[in-house]
């Protein structure tokens, strides 16, 4: 064994190079390794010592290769090889004048310094890093960035109202917080969670004159014993939300109640979210985030890495609107798309399954983006997560219902599936524990939707909708529409 290793070319390596830990044992199949770092000497002594016979040495970009600090010490050297991309730790001019030949890594993290470029984008403007570390709050006060309506948006009408409608609100949606005079302009609101009166005895004092309610998808669920029964004049329900599993549409539809939601006024958005949870489990950024603020860097120096993004085969639960939009920005990443929805768009050039384990079992990484029903409740089930396997990731912000939550826990605790990205979960606001707890997850509070341009798109949408509703107009995002 001695004998083969003497007869191993000879390299120096300098730093070390982040990649010669995790590779080293085939690194020392190749190449006889000098390591000054296990050496008692001083770097100098040791690169002296050894430098009649030192023709290559691998080096980092963070270990300047200076005529003083290395090149003097080193008389036979002929090659240096780099680890980085980036020449600005050695001394070309020199290296030229020595005759010394110099090689990087070219153009192989492109890809994924770009893929990270964008995570860090991405993580900064929806604040996803922020949000993993609980420390994201919705905050009502804060004016928003854009006053323009969107082209989306309806004109609002100029007619003053000597008796502004009434609109009845359970809850207050965030939307609500955020322009409550603005609102205030237009409706009177009746706010029910500022009454001392249980919420039947209040909903029937307004039994007869309710005609419309604003609601949130975190808001009580709009049934027929909580709340439909106690409002006989009740005619639209507008919702803040693009889902509506929060509200009884058989019910709705019984009684003759119209309803109205955000419509795709959130499909940018979520998917923007979708692709920077998708980038921060696969890149670590959170975890990466972590560290540096503990000051672990300097400690640590190797933080286990993450994996490429490019090139990932990604199954979308649910190619509506989101979905499609979170296809159209992972295609350009270079990754594969295949999805399953309730029938096949032949209109979209991506793979179809129409069971949801088949298309697990063919992808890298389940994008959830589909509505919850009875039908898709606890959909990714452990099934499915098997079939997905240990290298596989969970982007979820749909509804948090849509994956069995107890079982999504023990696949990530077991190493059946590699990681998950969650913005929405199945008890919310509680988060389990286990998950808080896991450095292959990343956690935001339900925010995917919520940035400073949809909050002013969606409040002159929820206006547009109670206004063409008391003008007797058609609604502009119905669901339900009598």
């Amino acid at each position: 064994m001695m004998g083969h290793q003497e007869q191993l070319p000879q390299i120096l390596v300098l730093g070390p190079p982040s990649v010669f830990k995790p590779y080293e044992h085939q690194f020392t199949k190749k190449f006889q390794i000098l390591k000054p770092w296990e050496s008692s000497l001083p770097t100098h002594l040791f690169l002296s010592t050894h430098g009649g016979s030192v023709e290559a040495v691998l080096t980092s970009g963070i270990f300047p290769v200076t005529a003083n600090g290395v090149l003097n010490h080193l008389p036979a050297l002929r090659l240096i090889v780099t680890t980085s991309a980036g020449l600005n730790h050695i001394d070309l001019p020199e290296c030229r004048r020595r005759g010394i030949s110099v090689a990087n890594a070219a153009e192989i993290f492109s890809e994924d310094v770009a893929d990270l470029g964008v995570g860090l984008l991405t993580d900064v403007m929806r604040r996803v890093s922020a949000g993993d570390g609980s420390n994201l709050k919705i905050d009502g006060s804060i004016p928003p960035k854009s006053s323009t309506p969107s082209k989306s948006s309806t004109k609002m009408d100029r007619e003053k109202l000597s008796s502004p409608p009434q609109v009845l609100m359970l809850r207050p949606p965030p939307v609500f917080l955020r322009f409550q005079p603005q609102f205030s302009e237009k409706f009177q609101f009746l706010r029910a969670w500022e009454s001392d009166l249980p919420l039947d005895a209040f909903l029937s004092n307004h039994a007869q004159h309710v005609q419309a309610m604003l609601t949130h998808g975190g808001g009580l669920p709009i049934t027929a014993d909580q709340v439909l029964r106690h409002l006989p004049s009740l005619r639209l329900i507008v919702t803040t939300s693009a889902g509506f599993n929060h509200i009884d549409l058989l019910e709705c539809r019984r009684r003759g109640i119209s309803v109205a939601n955000a419509g795709t006024i959130f499909s940018e958005d979520a998917a923007d979210m979708a692709v920077a949870l998708f980038i921060d489990v696969h890149r670590r950024l959170s975890a990466a985030d972590r560290c540096v603020r503990g000051a672990n860097w300097p400690i640590t120096r190797y933080y286990p890495l993450g994996s490429k993004v490019s090139g990932k085969r990604i199954g979308i639960v649910g190619l509506g609107s989101i979905g499609y939009e979170v296809a159209k920005r992972l295609d350009a990443f270079g990754c594969r798309i295949s999805y399953n929805s309730r029938q096949e768009k032949p209109s979209v050039p991506y793979q179809f399954y129409s069971n949801v384990c088949e298309l697990a079992a063919n992808s890298d990484a389940l994008i959830i983006c589909c509505a919850l029903t009875d039908e898709t409740r606890h959909m990714i089930n452990r099934k499915v997560m098997l079939a997905l396997g240990k290298d596989g990731v969970i982007v979820n912000i749909a509804r948090g219902a849509l994956i069995d939550e107890k079982e999504m826990i023990k696949c990530l605790m077991n190493g059946e599936i590699a990681g998950a990205g969650l913005d929405v979960f199945e008890y919310e606001p509680n988060v389990p524990k286990e998950l808080r707890e896991m450095d292959n997850v990343v956690l935001t509070p339900h925010v995917a939707v919520f940035t400073d341009e949809s909050f002013w798109d969606l409040f002159q949408l929820m206006v547009g909708n109670l206004e063409a509703f008391f003008s007797k107009k058609p609604l502009l995002t119905p669901v339900l529409d009598d």
